[in-house]
């Protein structure tokens, strides 16, 4: 499968390598206005130079792709994926889907009127982790689960005048839809709401909040509360965050990088209780693929399948929804239905 690979910043080279590892890709173009990183790339990664374009316009009359691999900065996506439509092209994205919600919407509309392949690289849901809780708790390893609570503390973004560090709510718009897409995936459900309150500390270096406490509210009574510091100084979670999902069979928690089930009053029929705490084997991909990038791995098989991948932007529209909720959220100081937007 041939690929057009549009973004040579930072994360261009981690998609550069992705594709060359993997057997059925082949980068044919790459896509970057910037001198600078054109020539990065070249004397760095090893691209040829041959390869190299200012826009996609121009990649896509050299010769056939079958789909472009975009890794621009959020306002260009809707750019990028409708040339990419127009032309016939599957898009592999970035996240997240646009910083714009509008722009959310007319993309996903737009590919789906093209019948277009377009995988959203949530690549956080691909773990190790959400993986194995998504199975058991399918499987009922707590019963029902009821409430669903994360803390996630780090150091983030600390790049003067990076627009992390100068645009408001960015930690919650960047960070906050890797673990509102592993919500959702993990739960297998959709809030119908959300609540948020964002604030900033002192010492921090986010003009905008980099703090905040967001309590989703699901369908069938479920209760999930993010709560979030990008400028944490002292100890720090794991970019996954650490996770407590209550049932009324015990507790799933994630503590670092492990799983544990937690059952405190089970009742046995002579009538005594035991407490059991068990550390949970975590699924690990298995195959010739488990050395790929997963992402990439399943928007490869998803093409050769014929089929939507897990991560279309249809399904991301929902995970985007829950952030672009959270923010208006905080701005109006009022609960908001996911439906209002």
């Amino acid at each position: 499968m041939k690929a057009i690979l549009v973004g040579l910043g930072g994360r261009g080279k981690t998609w550069w390598n992705a594709c060359r590892e993997h057997p059925d890709v082949e980068v044919v173009a790459c896509v970057e206005p910037s001198a600078a990183n054109k020539e990065r790339a070249v004397k760095e990664w090893g691209v040829d130079a041959k390869l190299l374009h200012d826009d996609l316009s121009a990649a896509l009359k050299k010769g056939k792709a079958d789909f472009v691999v975009d890794v621009t900065p959020p306002a260009v996506h809707e750019k990028i994926a409708l040339t990419a439509f127009e032309n016939g092209l599957d898009v592999l994205g970035e996240k997240p889907l646009s910083d714009d919600f509008a722009a959310v919407k007319r993309i996903v509309e737009a590919g789906k009127r093209a019948k277009r392949k377009h995988m959203i690289t949530q690549n956080y849901r691909f773990n190790a982790l959400p993986r194995t809780t998504h199975r058991l708790l399918k499987e009922g390893i707590i019963g029902t689960p009821s409430q669903l609570d994360i803390q996630f503390f780090v150091p983030w973004a600390d790049l003067p005048g990076s627009h992390y560090v100068t645009q408001p709510y960015m930690f919650l718009t960047d960070m906050g839809i890797h673990h509102f897409d592993m919500m959702r995936y993990v739960l297998g459900a959709d809030p119908v709401s959300v609540q948020t309150v964002t604030w900033n500390l002192p010492w921090g270096w986010h003009k905008g909040d980099a703090s905040h406490v967001a309590v989703f509210r699901f369908a069938n009574g479920l209760i999930a509360v993010h709560r979030a510091m990008g400028c944490a100084l002292g100890k720090r979670t794991t970019y996954n965050g650490e996770w407590r999902i209550e049932g009324d069979k015990g507790s799933l928690t994630w503590e670092e990088a492990k799983a544990f089930h937690t059952w405190s009053h089970r009742v046995e029929p002579n009538g005594k209780g035991e407490k059991i705490r068990t550390e949970l084997p975590l699924d690990e991909p298995q195959g010739p693929e488990a050395k790929l990038n997963p992402v990439l791995a399943e928007f490869v098989s998803a093409r050769k399948q014929n089929r939507q991948p897990e991560c279309s932007a249809e399904d991301n529209l929902k995970s985007m929804a829950m952030v672009f909720a959270a923010v208006k959220s905080a701005q109006e100081k009022r609960e908001v239905k996911l439906a209002e937007l």
